[in-house]
């Protein structure tokens, strides 16, 4: 008798991947190693996502089968009371990618990362509009990294952009993406 495994490449919405995520349909086998982006990499992630360009695939198993039974865990990130779902599928590969993505755009809270130094940081991330819609910059440049406070400031401490309320993120044309898929916001 043969075995015979199926194997399925179907394009899903960047949106409905992280609300498995934020809901637990989606989470890790227990072998996973923890997660480990750094602040440059999930910027990177966001630019390349912002235009569209491809990330790469995520591998997922189904869970269920009798044959083959991990424990589960959810996504960093992610409510604690996720332990107790059941997930429906399991990340194989593409964590970091979608672990950045929860984080920075569905996550109500600044992303626990670190800078190249490798010094913990928190992070919310933004979208410069004016700069996304200059063909000469590039996109990159256009992502954010804004500390916890929701202010940057200079190497002295001065404020140079504050966004720590919606007034001063319109008034900047700063995009919040962690209002991104919020309809309310």
């Amino acid at each position: 008798m043969v075995n015979v495994t199926s194997f399925d490449t179907t394009k899903h919405f960047v949106k409905g991947l992280l609300d498995g995520v934020g809901n637990g349909h989606t989470q890790l086998p227990d072998f996973q190693r923890g997660w480990v982006w750094d602040d440059h990499h999930i910027r990177d992630l966001i630019a390349s996502v912002s235009q569209a360009f491809p990330i790469g695939a995520v591998m997922t198993l189904e869970t269920g089968g009798q044959d083959v039974r991990f424990k589960p865990r959810p996504i960093e990130g992610t409510n604690e009371r996720l332990r107790e779902v059941d997930p429906a599928l399991l990340v194989l590969d593409g964590q970091q990618r979608l672990t950045s993505l929860f984080q920075s755009l569905k996550a109500d809270e600044p992303v626990k990362t670190r800078d190249t130094r490798g010094n913990d940081i928190c992070r919310w991330y933004y979208l410069d509009m004016k700069k996304c819609l200059d063909d000469d910059i590039d996109r990159v440049d256009a992502v954010l990294s804004v500390p916890e406070d929701r202010k940057i400031k200079t190497f002295r401490g001065e404020v140079t952009t504050d966004l720590s309320t919606p007034e001063d993120e319109y008034k900047g044309d700063i995009f919040p993406l962690r209002c991104i898929f919020d309809e309310s916001e």
